[in-house]
């Protein structure tokens, strides 16, 4: 019974890979019907697959520790388990901005970098025993990415107003999010260059 306790945590991370695309399918679904009602049913359905994944990466890590559960693959997986969940939101966020450079540019920037880093550290694999530890500064990347996608949602609150304002916040939210990915893309790759360099 222990060990089963034990992989809970890591089970919440896996949970976090499929309700990502599954979240961002469903909101796709969403846009596209000409229904009301059915739009509402797939929207909401997306923003649950949204919280309950915000949620367990909150959660994985703290009942990892509070378990004792604390393994490589955990270490390994926690981190693409976010790249994934956030990447499927927010392609389907570049898709619905038809082409707008001020969404498209922030996401391919995002998705790029968190492409590029699970690259190098996948292959770092054999080489390092326990994966690179996530710095502070990835970490505030990820919850400003949570938030972003968070609003995403709040903005049809205001979808019958005058809500020029939330959606600056929300373009806002997404070009900070690029700029940490930038930023750490930079300081996890120079102590790298330096090494082969």
């Amino acid at each position: 019974m222990g060990n089963l306790v034990k992989i809970i945590p890591n089970l919440l991370t896996l949970f976090r890979l499929i309700a990502g695309p599954a979240g961002a399918a469903c909101l796709w679904i969403s846009a596209g019907s000409l229904m009301e009602a059915e739009a509402l049913q797939w929207w909401s359905l997306a923003l649950a697959f949204f919280i309950v994944g915000a949620v367990t990466d909150a959660l994985d890590g703290w009942l990892a520790r509070r378990l004792d559960a604390v393994s490589r693959f955990g270490a390994l997986i926690d981190p693409i388990a976010d790249k994934v969940f956030v990447a499927g939101f927010l392609i389907v966020f570049a898709f619905l901005a038809d082409g707008w450079i001020m969404i498209t540019a922030p996401v391919a920037a995002i998705i790029a970098r968190d492409a590029l880093i699970t690259g190098l550290r996948l292959s770092q694999l054999r080489k390092e025993r326990i994966p690179i530890p996530v710095s502070l500064a990835a970490k505030a990347k990820t919850v400003v990415e949570m938030i972003a996608i968070g609003w995403f949602f709040v903005l049809r609150l205001f979808s019958d107003s005058d809500s020029n304002w939330a959606y600056e916040v929300w373009v806002a939210l997404l070009w900070i999010a690029a700029a940490l990915s930038l930023y750490t893309a930079i300081v996890y790759l120079l102590p790298r260059r330096s090494k082969t360099g």
